[in-house]
């Protein structure tokens, strides 16, 4: 890949969070580690097969000096990923615009929102103080649009990613209208009784960047919906027959629906790795003869981890026979430790985590191990190894875990999820769908899932791995890409 060239990229990747990360390391050494979270899982091996360049936030220090350098010198990054090498254009942000940016709009505001939560359980107070971060996201957004429009060549395509770039699809339209443009929502979009908190010119500034694309996407169409309908209720025309909106400019934009599968060849190649069958040993060893049931999730509000530990504590209520032969490991890695309902949340999780092993252990026994370090080879021998997979979130894009964990299984694993999952729409055949604020259900769940007879396990997961595989990133890159075709 020539790293020298600007401007001659056929397919430009936007996010905030870029494929890896760098840091340095307890030997002094600045290295990439890979970036988390879903969104890594399905654009990393779909633009490395494919070929581009992804344009990303500086997140560490390390990251800023390598921007500020490549800069200067009119180059490109490159990353190598397992599916292969992926050009890396990182934009060095202004401090305080950053953090106005992604902890105050993107993270406290619209994550929150398209979750249907209350940072701090009351909505935000859009102030005066609010609107000048709202200034900053716009901003930022300019920034992406800009990068993006120097990264691309005439004629080709860009896809902006998430929440946190609602508004760089309608400013690069106007930096370069010769794009093809997709902006892709990887989170569930709100109901519009929901997105009608905000203020009404907040809302159709985000409707309307999006509206910017020339195709607006989600995950399941019960996200399109709540988008269309959140459209309508401002005034703007839906066709739904035809799935399109027309924005302001009385352009039409085309609503669809791509739900998104894991590559199986991979993440299992992945899954054999040293690392992988080192933890797997390791696990192994911990649980010994007892069944295990598994949660790997970021420590966040969304992912309902204090439920599914409450749940857990009620099943050891009730089913006293199981003590001793029953694990849950729980890998719920640190996120977002700047904003304080995230650090309030790992604080509680761990104190609920520290009570129910008080309570219900032994010397030979602890009923939860919680890991709080994230490790994506640690989380890979967990899913491998579960006899009970729990994902139980109260909203959810897609939740790619819920995938994953049904392709590396080697345990016939029986799978617990939520039904405000996307996921649920490919794997409800397989599993056991509950409603994520019903602790009795989920708890009933975890203990039919652990009595499950083998031969139901098996044809269940069967199922589940039809759903998890049915539209792989390289393949839904594909039809995300036919559908931009003029």
């Amino acid at each position: 890949m020539d790293t020298t060239q600007r401007g001659h990229a056929e397919l430009v990747i936007a996010s905030n969070r870029g494929p890896v990360e760098r840091r340095t390391d307890a030997d002094g050494r600045v290295a990439a580690h890979r970036g988390s979270g879903g969104l890594i899982a399905v654009l990393g091996p779909a633009l490395a097969s494919h070929g581009g360049v992804w344009v990303a936030a500086a997140l560490t220090d390390e990251d800023r000096a390598t921007a500020r350098e490549l800069r200067a010198q009119g180059r490109l990054d490159v990353v190598d990923l397992p599916e292969g090498p992926i050009g890396v254009r990182l934009i060095d942000f202004d401090p305080a615009d950053f953090a106005g940016f992604y902890r105050t709009v993107s993270t406290e505001l619209l994550w929150f929102l398209q979750h249907h939560l209350s940072p701090g359980g009351t909505p935000m107070t859009f102030d005066a103080e609010l609107r000048a971060h709202w200034d900053a996201y716009r901003r930022v957004n300019d920034a992406f649009a800009t990068a993006c429009a120097e990264a691309a060549a005439p004629g080709s395509t860009v896809l902006l990613q998430d929440y946190h770039l609602t508004l760089a699809a309608r400013r690069l339209r106007e930096l370069r209208p010769d794009l093809r443009s997709a902006h892709c929502t990887m989170t569930p979009w709100a109901d519009p009784s929901h997105f009608a908190r905000l203020p009404d010119d907040v809302q159709r500034e985000l409707v309307n960047g999006l509206l910017g694309a020339d195709l607006v996407c989600f995950l399941v169409p019960r996200w399109a919906e709540a988008f269309m309908s959140c459209c309508e209720r401002l005034g703007l025309r839906v066709d739904r027959a035809r799935q399109v909106v027309c924005g302001p400019d009385g352009r039409w934009s085309r609503v669809r629906c791509f739900p998104v599968g894991v590559d199986a060849a991979s993440l299992r190649s992945r899954a054999a790795a040293p690392d992988v069958v080192e933890h797997e040993r390791r696990l192994r060893a911990l649980v010994g003869d007892a069944q295990l049931v598994v949660r790997v999730d970021r420590m966040e509000p969304s992912k309902n981890i204090e439920r599914g530990l409450e749940a857990y504590a009620r099943f050891l209520e009730q089913h006293p026979e199981r003590h001793g032969r029953v694990v849950h490991f729980v890998l719920a890695y640190a996120s977002r430790g700047e904003v304080a309902a995230y650090r309030d949340l790992a604080a509680r999780v761990e104190s609920l985590a520290a009570g129910i092993n008080q309570r219900f252990g032994t010397d030979r026994w602890q009923p939860i191990v919680l890991e709080t370090r994230n490790d994506f080879g640690r989380g890979l021998a967990a899913m491998a190894l579960a006899d009970v997979m729990v994902v139980n979130p109260v909203r959810d894009g897609m939740n790619l875990v819920a995938k994953e964990a049904a392709v590396l299984s080697r345990r016939d694993l029986a799978l617990v999820l939520s039904r405000h999952t996307g996921a649920v729409d490919d794997l409800a055949e397989g599993c056991a769908v509950v409603d994520p604020f019903d602790i009795q259900e989920l708890a009933n769940a975890i203990a039919e899932g652990l009595a499950l007879p083998a031969a139901e396990r098996a044809v269940r997961l069967e199922r589940l791995r039809k759903g998890a595989v049915a539209l792989p990133p390289e393949q839904w890159l594909k039809e995300v890409l036919a559908a931009l075709a003029p």
